[in-house]
């Protein structure tokens, strides 16, 4: 299948767009990546495109497209004001928030087995966390949880961001990782998967996190606050064997949601 995938895959050399191009790829289809930052009209087809996909796209207009066409939309709605006119001009659109509009379909991913995995190497960080300071709640959570290191912008005094393969590197040093979100109100990020691929992960709770990881484990590797989130450390850097066991059990729920079978989900609806 011919498929034109507009995303910002060269001007932002850590964009997620790297790993949807892959499982287009892997799956056997012919792409066509737009960015949409770079240049302001599409490159020229060789092939029609049978399929439009857009990853995010926030300055596209998508009645310009060429059809079927889908968008998959990561951002809660409320952070892009008036975008939700926009998005209702494809013909299908996806996201991992939650609570999710009738009109927009959920699905959360992604990560990529061949990328986050564990790379067998030694362990010598208790606690990690990675992400960038740009809301006041995570910054909140993760100043008082205080882990031992932290990557990303807009921390003080901490270390710079990583990303794609460097991203793997540092979460396999981490005995426990963890995961902070945007706020506690919307759905789970693309680092949930990402870092439980690499290593045991804590994460603050948010809708949608239950449907993956069911009742039980949710609530044995999730937090409410810094002081859970500091108990869960405690509890778990006690317990290395425990620890093995219930990162084993993470893995096997993350399984469904890899970026092949996102794509594989997407193509469904608009064929």
């Amino acid at each position: 299948m011919n498929i034109l995938l507009i995303t910002p895959l060269y001007s932002t050399h850590y964009d997620a767009g790297w790993f949807w191009l892959r499982a287009l790829n892997q799956l056997g289809h012919s792409v066509q990546v737009w960015d949409y930052r770079l240049d302001v009209d599409p490159p020229p087809f060789f092939h029609y495109p049978e399929v439009t996909l857009v990853l995010k796209g926030e300055t596209i207009d998508p009645r310009k497209l060429p059809s079927p066409k889908a968008v998959y939309w990561p951002d809660d709605l409320e952070r892009t004001p008036g975008i939700e006119k926009v998005l209702q001009h494809y013909d299908k659109v996806f996201t991992p928030v939650r609570p999710t509009p009738d009109w927009m379909e959920w699905l959360p991913t992604g990560w990529d087995p061949a990328v986050h995995k564990n790379l067998n190497i030694s362990r010598d960080v208790e606690t990690i966390y990675v992400g960038t300071a740009n809301s006041e709640y995570k910054i909140k959570m993760v100043e008082k949880i205080w882990p031992e290191k932290v990557h990303g912008n807009g921390w003080r005094e901490w270390y710079p961001p990583v990303y794609l393969h460097e991203l793997v590197q540092v979460l396999n040093r981490g005995r426990i990782l963890i995961d902070v979100h945007q706020s506690p109100t919307v759905g789970l990020n693309r680092k949930f998967f990402e870092m439980i691929s690499c290593g045991f992960t804590i994460t603050d709770r948010v809708p949608g996190m239950e449907e993956i990881l069911g009742w039980g484990l949710t609530h044995q590797v999730s937090f409410t606050s810094s002081d859970e989130a500091k108990e869960l450390i405690r509890y778990y850097l006690e317990r290395p064997r425990e620890r093995e066991e219930v990162w084993l059990l993470q893995r096997e729920k993350i399984q469904e949601y890899t970026y092949e079978k996102a794509v594989k989900r997407i193509l469904s609806f608009l064929r």
